[in-house]
């Protein structure tokens, strides 16, 4: 990239929303810079902690792997048939998104420029915007955010050897990278079935959550405050004594895995174990990555919450109160109505954005072809 560029349109984020905004423009014709982040800011991203993708129709190995087999049998190779048949693969963010980036870089690579790197800073031109990364400038009537947000982790009290405690996060890394630690009951609630499942949270919202586990799935559920009285309503506490949910406000001390990474129960301090298969994060945002709206004075959502913890107030296109930006997946959220933050929503939203910008695009092309 050169020191000051001109773009169609700057796509800063390269998880799921990203991808998908990139891939629609590139579609679309229009030249355009995704800037993906770098490797410290990927490690930051809540789509890292999505592991098994089936929730979407057509995104299941059924797909793959009966064609496969398929074609395998009619060259004659039985065994390997056989072999793809019982074989089980998993889609998830990442190779959704190394694929996306793969089919840009083959077949969009003559108007499309992707940087793997950060924006470190986004201020208004005359003209639209002008986007800083370490190579330079970048300038675009028209920025799309996707830099998402991270949920707050659970610190669980660690006992050195000398005997003292230390708060760490540590412990539930393993078993996110399992996919046994989860974070969205609607992307990923139905693996659980009938297993029992510790929803870690201690507000409203995780109560609701403990609520939709046993009334979709049947599971047995506890509400794990982790050090925290739950903080609920009358009705909610009337609700988790009909259900059977118990409410456990104990600290956390150890998750107990029968193999690496597989949940088996819970320990905590004053009170015995607990045995669960799953258990779902619902302690709220730790950080939303909206420094670049914020940078241009886009209006952020929940006022009750610090300004790094807020969400960007978007329109029905995905724009912000800032013309010419937009914001899509987890960083975003509707004026208007509650946005499901699934894969898929992310998509629509990306898209919706993207033909908007193009739209303005080619209403500028027919308005210059008939002055002319």
């Amino acid at each position: 990239m050169n020191t000051e560029t001109d773009y169609d349109i700057i796509i800063i984020g390269g998880g799921i929303g990203g991808c998908a905004a990139a891939l629609r423009g590139a579609q679309n014709g229009m030249r355009l810079l995704l800037i993906t982040g770098s490797r410290a800011s990927h490690r930051r991203s809540r789509s890292q902690w999505v592991h098994n993708i089936d929730n979407m129709i057509g995104l299941n190995d059924g797909v793959i792997t009966d064609q496969v087999r398929t074609s395998l049998e009619k060259a004659g190779f039985g065994p390997a048939a056989a072999h793809i048949a019982g074989e089980h693969y998993h889609f998830n963010n990442r190779r959704i998104i190394d694929n996306t980036l793969q089919r840009l870089e083959r077949h969009y690579a003559a108007w499309t420029t992707i940087l793997r790197g950060d924006a470190t800073g986004l201020v208004r031109t005359p003209d639209g915007f002008g986007v800083e990364t370490e190579e330079g400038i970048a300038r675009s009537p028209a920025v799309v955010l996707a830099t998402g947000i991270m949920d707050e982790q659970p610190h669980f009290e660690i006992i050195d050897r000398s005997g003292q405690g230390h708060g760490s996060l540590r412990s539930i890394y393993p078993f996110a990278n399992r996919g046994v630690a989860l974070y969205c009951i609607r992307c990923e609630g139905h693996l659980t079935r009938n297993d029992p499942v510790a929803v870690i949270g201690h507000s409203e919202t995780a109560a609701q959550i403990a609520f939709m586990f046993h009334e979709r799935y049947r599971n047995p559920v506890y509400l794990l405050g982790n050090g925290t009285a739950a903080a609920l309503t009358g009705t909610s506490q009337t609700l988790c004594e009909k259900y059977g949910i118990e409410i456990i406000p104990n600290a956390i001390t150890r998750f107990v895995s029968a193999e690496v990474g597989q949940l088996c129960g819970v320990e905590f301090g004053g009170r015995p174990e607990i045995k669960v298969r799953f258990a779902l994060v619902a302690l709220g945002t730790h950080r939303a990555y909206n420094d670049l709206a914020r940078a241009v004075e886009a209006e952020l959502a929940s006022g009750d919450l610090p300004p790094e913890q807020r969400q960007v107030l978007i329109d029905y296109r995905g724009e912000t109160s800032v013309r010419g930006l937009f914001a899509v997946g987890d960083l975003a959220l509707r004026r208007d109505e509650p946005m499901m933050k699934q894969i898929y929503t992310a998509q629509e939203y990306a898209v919706r954005a993207v033909d908007s910008i193009d739209s303005r695009r080619r209403k500028a092309f027919r308005e210059a072809a008939l002055a002319s």
